[in-house]
């Protein structure tokens, strides 16, 4: 298949134009309505008072009116008649006003249920980007030069020659976290500082890319191409000193955590017919902007300790175990109905509950059009779309096609695991994961190209009518036991998942070779990077649209 190549027009001068003539006053006035001339007073010997400013208005409105005291006829006489006195009355000291300074903000007193995000160690040698899959729009972030697919596990160059400059930190700082989106990319390099990079039409990158001046050349304008397909940092963010330890993507919609717990968000949500919007009233975010408003009382701060995000709708844990979701939410995966007729009110974040108010949340998760959560007790929840299974709460009748409101995974309780606990779970479009606290992982939902990575034979496919998809979670097989899993990832259709001994498993189906191997479909588990042998020790990995990021240590 040819690499799809990005169809901008490369950025030009805009046409001159003559310069526009003033419009007087007079011009503006309809013809259809006379002028009308107020009658000049001729008592009026001062100049009229010089026009207020809108902003001067608006402050005045807000002012309650001084009522002023007329004086009255017999006091005029009285004035008349006194005497002016030609000695000055002493008058008395004014003591200085008192100005109250603002109230302290009181630190948090009370323990967080959920800790704040906090940076990961910095890794000597630094972490490499590795990019591969279809990157014809800029994706991999190396330049305009380099779109179109990479089958293979490639370094990005542009990143190494920033390590040695020390433009991530002091020198031979690296990048510390990455995150695929749809057509684009984002990482957070040692400083905390987001970089984004790929396709911006709905504005996932969190930046303006389009007709942005040239600082050089007065009248023209940077070129498009390079803004896009080359990493650059997010400067609101820089600005407001936002250390970013967190960053989440859909299609077109993003959102970072600092490790302070603020949330910033940027993008657009996306529904079946098109584009939902960012808010109401608002089609793109440009720039990270805050958007949900905590609770905030005296030693009590609600703060944000994590985040998912689906294709279209964001899922918020906060430190005090609350659960926020907004998006698109046509298939129920905001854990609330929408109306049809009232999509954008689903941009607005609310609360989900649970089963009942009191039970608190320790781990949120997501898929493309579902969504989960983790209890204090160590209960999995999910909802949202279950055509095929994938939210793992069971499939009997055409009527669970949609988990309309959380229902609890029963195979996944910590007595179903038999003590183990559930710690991440990552979403497809048709399937999910779920990795537990021992570095087992579970699968549920579509099969029909290897996504849940069981063998045909798998015992599995024969307690269920239709072999396309199973229901409730299954444990997969890797070929090394005894090499636990520290992280997953999901695409699409594909998966990668990485060890704690440094090994990178891929499979699923990859069609433009974001599988970083020759097969189109890979059933099950497939070593992409070895724990013993090889120059390479895979860290961290993100699956995207149509391509896959990781993060390598250079093995000593």
């Amino acid at each position: 298949m040819p690499p799809r190549r990005s169809a901008r027009a490369a950025s030009a001068k805009p046409a001159s134009q003559p310069p526009v003539k003033p419009v007087e006053k007079s011009a503006r006035r309809s013809r259809s309505i006379p002028a009308r001339k107020r009658a000049a007073s001729p008592d009026r010997t001062s100049p009229p008072p010089a026009k207020k400013t809108r902003t001067e208005l608006k402050k005045l409105e807000n002012v309650p009116p001084i009522k002023s005291r007329k004086p009255s006829s017999k006091a005029k006489t009285a004035l008349a008649k006194k005497p002016i006195q030609s000695t000055t009355r002493k008058q008395k000291p004014r003591l200085s006003p008192i100005r109250e300074a603002p109230p302290a903000l009181i630190p948090q007193q009370k323990p967080y249920f959920n800790p704040l995000p906090t940076p990961p160690q910095k890794q000597r040698p630094p972490l490499q980007l590795f990019v591969w899959g279809a990157g014809n729009f800029g994706q991999f972030g190396m330049g305009p030069d380099r779109l179109g697919e990479i089958p293979r596990m490639t370094k990005n160059t542009w990143v190494e020659e920033q390590i040695e400059k020390g433009t991530f930190g002091e020198v031979g700082a690296g990048l510390e976290s990455i995150t695929g989106g749809g057509l684009h990319s984002l990482v957070i390099d040692e400083r905390g500082t987001v970089w984004t990079f790929g396709t911006n039409d709905d504005a996932a990158l969190g930046r303006v890319t389009q007709d942005v001046p040239d600082p050089d050349k007065l009248g023209e304008f940077l070129d498009v191409d390079q803004l896009t397909s080359i990493p650059h940092p997010l400067e609101s963010l820089v600005k407001e000193n936002f250390r970013a330890v967190q960053v989440v993507s859909g299609d077109s919609i993003c959102a970072a955590i600092s490790e302070g717990g603020e949330l910033r968000v940027w993008g657009s949500f996306r529904v079946n017919e098109g584009s939902l919007g960012f808010s109401s009233g608002l089609k793109h975010q440009f720039v990270p902007v805050p958007i949900l408003e905590l609770s905030h009382k005296p030693g009590d701060i609600e703060k944000v300790s994590a985040l998912a995000a689906g294709n279209n709708h964001l899922v918020v844990l906060t430190t005090h175990g609350n659960i926020y979701t907004w998006g698109a939410g046509e298939q129920a995966q905001l854990g609330r109905k929408v109306l049809e007729r009232r999509k954008i009110h689903g941009t607005v974040p609310e609360k989900v509950t649970l089963g009942n108010r009191s039970r608190k949340a320790v781990v949120v998760g997501a898929g493309a059009f579902h969504s989960f959560a983790v209890d204090e007790d160590g209960n999995v929840w999910g909802w949202g779309l279950n055509s095929m299974g994938q939210t793992g709460t069971g499939y009997s009748t055409s009527d669970d096609s949609i988990v309309q409101s959380p229902q609890k995974i029963q195979i996944l309780s910590r007595e179903g695991l038999g003590g183990d606990l559930v710690v991440q779970i990552a979403g497809g479009e048709h399937h999910t994961l779920f990795r537990t606290l021992q570095g087992k992982v579970y699968a549920c939902g579509r099969s029909n190209c290897g996504q849940l990575g069981l063998p045909d034979d798998d015992p599995a496919f024969l307690d269920h009518k239709d072999s396309d998809f199973i229901p409730e979670p299954v444990q997969i097989t890797f070929p090394d036991p005894t090499d636990p899993i520290a992280n997953i990832s999901c695409g699409p259709h594909y998966n990668m998942a990485v060890t704690q001994g440094g090994a990178l498993y891929c499979w699923g189906q990859g069609l433009q070779g974001e599988l970083g191997v020759s097969d189109e479909e890979v059933r099950t588990p497939k070593i992409l990077v070895r724990k013993e042998g090889g120059k390479w020790f895979a860290a961290a990995v993100s699956c995207g649209g149509q391509h896959t990021l990781g993060l390598f240590r250079r093995k000593e």
